[in-house]
């Protein structure tokens, strides 16, 4: 038996007993029983104050635990009064339950967590002070970051950046546009607020306009010339067939009407040609993506010796085996239109080609290709995408084009820099999820 279940058996038998004591003395006044009387309820007294002692170290230690969110106390229920034992049982319960709480909210937070890097809007939580309370991936990613702390780190981009974000009020919304060394961001923000315990927070929507628009644009530039291309289509190949048909007899070839149709048979020809190029650009095979290694692929473009020896060629891999998961060949089309751009914007004069490709911490994958010819005016930088648009004599507005379309089906984007971004006057960037 412990000292206290012994404090505890004697607490009750000492009070009465002591009682007794002190009447029987009174009664027959005998200064023994007094004394003995009040022994006996002195040490009741003490007992009872040891134990109170002890019931609020163990309180102050049930509180202190709670405090310090450890909720895995458990309170000895041996050796005690049953009262003692309700008290200790119910303070393990509380324990029990509070824990309960807690790993059901962890679950919660974590399932919210889950729910909102699945998303495809950016979402910042912001505290009063602006300090992010919440954010998720989708947000870092839109925002061209690694990774997102405060929306103070948008100062790289432009003082003025993180402020255009502070000033949203609850219930307005605002396009954001601003410029990064990954390309042009657009976006649309939203903010509502709400109120979190005693605090209001607000919550910020983020979505990329420029690529919802870019691909809206590009799936009707598609549907648009497959219609087109369908109806030339029907109209020319009769021609260009009944026009060869007629060359091959010998009353039209030795006859005046033979230059005339020859040249009928080789403007349809051409025409057909021509519209073939841009069924190429509405019919794309559907990527067959595959693991390689960008440096192999490079390798291979540089054996075609499309770039002329007047031009010099500088390519960074990091690493030297950095892998893409894509489809080789699509890519190869892609960097190819590139390069043969960047030649025949620097032309005859010396010039230098770059090619730069890194991988991120979060595993995005980027290519920039570089060249020191004449900068893209700004009134054609907002074009040079859209499908037939070309300033070339003998171009078809197809090649950049194509490219944005195979890296829509590669699930990257291509977009282009602004002038003298990295140091260079042209700069397109391939980004790869």
């Amino acid at each position: 038996m412990t000292f206290k279940k012994i404090y505890s058996s004697l607490r009750t038998p000492s009070l009465i007993a002591g009682i007794a004591l002190l009447v029987a003395g009174a009664y027959t006044h005998t200064i023994y029983y007094i004394g003995i009387g009040i022994a006996l309820c002195t040490l009741s007294s003490y007992i009872a104050v040891v134990m109170k002692r002890q019931l609020k170290e163990q309180s102050l230690l049930i509180l202190e635990a709670l405090r310090n969110h450890d909720y895995s106390f458990r309170l000895p229920t041996q050796g005690h009064t049953p009262t003692e034992k309700i008290l200790q049982n119910t303070f393990n319960q509380l324990g029990e339950m509070i824990a309960g709480q807690k790993q059901h909210i962890e679950q919660q937070e974590q399932f919210y967590k889950r729910i909102l890097s699945c998303i495809n809007s950016g979402i910042i939580v912001l505290k009063e002070d602006n300090s992010i309370l919440q954010t998720n991936p989708t947000a870092a990613k839109l925002l061209k970051l690694p990774v997102l702390h405060t929306l103070n780190q948008l100062e790289r981009y432009g003082e003025n950046i993180p402020q255009l974000f502070y000033d949203l009020l609850p219930g307005r919304g605002s396009n954001i546009h601003f410029g990064t060394p990954k390309g042009e961001v657009q976006l649309l923000v939203r903010a509502s607020a709400m109120q979190l315990g005693n605090s209001n927070i607000r919550i910020l929507t983020l979505n990329d306009i420029r690529n919802e628009m870019d691909n809206k644009e590009l799936d009707s530039w598609i549907k648009l010339t497959r219609v087109l291309t369908h109806e030339i289509m029907n109209s020319i190949a009769p021609i260009s067939s009944l026009s060869e048909t007629f060359l091959k007899r010998d009353d039209v070839i030795h006859s005046s009407l033979y230059e005339g149709i020859r040249a009928i048979h080789d403007t349809s020809a051409g025409l057909i040609s021509f519209v073939d190029s841009y069924r190429k650009f509405s019919s794309l095979q559907q990527p067959s993506p595959e693991p390689f290694y960008i440096a192999e692929l490079v390798k291979q473009i540089e054996e075609l010796h499309l770039i002329p020896p007047h031009i010099s060629f500088t390519r960074i891999i990091e690493p030297s085996e950095l892998m893409l998961y894509a489809d080789p060949n699509l890519i190869r089309q892609v960097l190819l239109n590139l390069i043969k751009n960047a030649v025949q914007a620097i032309g005859k004069t010396p010039g230098k080609i770059h090619l730069h490709a890194y991988s991120t911490t979060d595993e995005h994958i980027f290519i920039y290709l570089s060249n020191n010819g004449p900068s893209i005016p700004e009134n054609e930088a907002d074009e040079i995408f859209v499908p037939f648009f070309t300033t070339k004599k003998d171009g078809n507005g197809i090649g950049l084009s194509l490219s944005r379309q195979i890296m829509k089906l590669s699930g990257g984007t291509i977009s282009l820099l602004k002038t003298n971004a990295k140091g260079w006057n042209t700069t397109f960037v391939l980004e790869f999820e």
